[in-house]
């Protein structure tokens, strides 16, 4: 009888280390999905919270007359309520991708693609590629500043006219 109550006592004192070291990893696995959750979740909310869009009239959009390279120039407004990099910009025209030239905000002088400020874009595209009146599609996309520590892009699509 001695035997038995000595093993007893073993076996559960085993199951007791080892239910407590298994505790121990669900604890760890928990609090690691737990954070994956949170980090998922801040990032849908930052997404809702960023946006690009076309400014101006689609159907009067800047196409250079100069000879040579022709420059297509539009606007861009970020209509988030975070700052975006203008630096990550990049613009399709009709599925291709184009070099953009250049960017300047609007007003001038404000340096930081801030909620609400336009971005003056300017694509450098081929002498004979786009004439006055044609029709073409602008998508545009770009990634927000870091917000706490993530950062979400926005895209635009627009059908736009050109105008020389």
């Amino acid at each position: 009888m001695a035997d038995g109550g000595a093993s007893t006592i073993i076996m559960l004192v085993t199951a007791l280390l080892i239910s407590s070291a298994v505790s121990a990893v669900l604890v760890q696995e928990w609090s690691a999905t737990s954070r994956a959750i949170e980090l998922q979740q801040e990032g849908l909310q930052l997404s809702e919270e960023i946006g690009i869009d076309f400014a101006g009239d689609p159907m009067m959009v800047s196409l250079s007359t100069n000879p040579g390279p022709k420059d297509i120039t539009f606007y861009i407004q970020n209509t988030g309520s975070h700052t975006m990099d203008e630096s990550t910009l990049g613009v399709l025209v009709d599925g291709v991708n184009v070099d953009v030239d250049s960017t300047a905000f609007v007003p001038a002088g404000s340096g930081i693609w801030s909620p609400n400020v336009l971005l003056e874009v300017t694509l450098v595209v081929g002498a004979n590629e786009f004439d006055d009146g044609q029709e073409i599609s602008i998508y545009a996309i770009a990634r927000s500043d870091d917000v706490s520590g993530i950062s979400v892009s926005a895209s635009m699509n627009e059908e736009v006219r050109l105008n020389e």
